[in-house]
């Protein structure tokens, strides 16, 4: 992973608990129901979610944020745009929201993301794990450098986080 200057960039830690999961744990430098607020509402989704740099833009942000409800992004990139979507499955706010995640040219093989935010010392730590339909899926997603993007994401996170706390307070 890249120094980033986001704040708590360096916790950012990616682990295979089993053979079908990827957990991505991120420390964030807000309460839990500021962090929840940011990663749920699609006008602070299009901000971080898969900003990697120039070029990227999310120009569909749909969230129906209910149980049964859906959601729906395409992240336009340099090379073009990928399509995820999914349905959410538990959502107790702001410690827990489970959903699955489908990337629309493998709609066969979705994943089931169970995110959970924990207060620690003030900040929040997020617990993202991410459970394939099986080791080869979750061995392909791991390939693509998803550690490396999410990282990024999430330093966006952290510098929106920062500017949202500063207009509010």
């Amino acid at each position: 992973m890249l120094a980033s200057p986001a704040a708590n960039s360096a916790s950012f830690q990616v682990t295979l608990p089993s053979d079908t999961e990827i957990r991505l744990t991120r420390l964030f430098n807000a309460p839990p129901a500021l962090v929840f607020e940011v990663m749920s509402t699609p006008e602070h989704v299009r901000q971080w979610w898969g900003q990697l740099g120039e070029g990227y833009s999310v120009p569909v942000c749909e969230i129906d944020l209910r149980v049964g409800g859906s959601w729906r992004f395409v992240n336009r990139h340099p090379n073009g745009e990928a399509e995820f979507y999914g349905t959410y499955l538990e959502i107790d706010a702001p410690g827990r929201l489970v959903f699955t995640e489908i990337f629309a040219p493998f709609p066969d093989s979705p994943s089931t993301v169970t995110s959970v935010l924990t207060e620690e010392d003030g900040r929040t730590r997020l617990t993202a794990t991410v459970r394939y339909p099986s080791q080869q899926v979750r061995d392909m997603v791991k390939a693509t450098g998803m550690e490396h993007g999410a990282g990024i994401s999430y330093d966006r996170l952290e510098d929106l986080l920062a500017r949202v706390q500063a207009v509010t307070n």
